[in-house]
């Protein structure tokens, strides 16, 4: 059972060499970092913190160490951090969890308050339409293709996959997002299982939907919004930092459709 206060946040994509306020964005997460353990809170990193991470067995990246060094320092001092894969870090192994302390989750987690069942997930392939991604992402997390891409050396492999990181995350913020009403019969689904919030991210844009008593989240980014979910006894709440002012202002939706029914809205796109 969790206490509160806890702080969700994703898609920071540290280490975007496209991106040239990488090192102030970097600042900015670390103060919230501290400021959240602080609090005494608990931390969910809901996946894409980096631009792209590939652990190999002698090496780890270098760019954006502050942050490593800041994971270290906050949990030896009892801070607990949890970290959610996205389509951007699947290949987390084992140094963030052995080294930096870290509790990693293999994808979606539930998270337990005295008030609230709370589902968390990064988002991506979350959409049963998305062949394509989920067809790429079998291969991309198959044992071999992971063991052979690791005989690449890193200072090959590293900026060839942020590249191709770039061309991926500048192709999703040039068109509106073809699976967002999917993403919605998702949530549904959750509410339908007895969950009271569910959290992601992915599409990098903030959201906060209340479902009769249940809320549906989204977390933005740390690219343009800065934008964060803080939860404690009052409830879930999207805030940007540095100002911690209400982000973004919870929109009362009424569910039109039970869950058989977004089932056969989704059944029929994928005709």
């Amino acid at each position: 059972m969790h206490s509160y206060p806890i702080y969700f946040f994703s898609d920071a994509h540290l280490g975007a060499t496209t991106l040239g306020d990488d090192r102030d964005r970097e600042t900015q997460l670390i103060r919230f970092l501290e400021y959240a353990a602080a609090n005494q809170g608990e931390i969910y990193i809901v996946g894409d913190l980096f631009e792209f991470w590939f652990e190999y067995r002698e090496v780890i990246p270098n760019r954006n160490f502050r942050v490593l060094a800041t994971f270290y320092h906050l949990t030896r001092q009892g801070c607990k951090i949890h970290y959610l894969p996205g389509n951007h870090d699947l290949w987390i192994g084992s140094f963030l969890r052995q080294e930096l302390g870290l509790v990693i989750h293999g994808g979606a987690t539930e998270v337990k308050t005295q008030a609230y069942n709370i589902f968390v997930i990064h988002g991506d392939g979350m959409a049963r339409s998305d062949r394509g991604y989920r067809f790429l992402k079998k291969i991309f997390t198959h044992p071999v293709n992971i063991f052979l891409y690791r005989w690449i050396h890193p200072d090959l492999g590293i900026p060839f996959a942020k590249k191709m990181s770039h061309v991926s995350r500048a192709q999703g913020e040039q068109k509106k997002d073809p699976f967002e009403q999917e993403y919605r019969i998702f949530v549904q689904e959750k509410f339908s299982q007895g969950y009271d919030i569910v959290i992601m991210g992915h599409t990098h844009k903030p959201v906060h939907e209340i479902y009769g008593s249940r809320h549906y989240i989204n977390l933005g980014d740390w690219i343009d919004h800065f934008s964060y979910c803080e939860l404690d006894e009052n409830g879930p709440v999207v805030r940007q930092w540095p100002s911690q002012r209400v982000y973004v202002e919870p929109i009362q939706k009424q569910s039109t459709e039970t869950v058989s029914e977004s089932r056969m809205v989704a059944s029929h796109r994928l005709d």
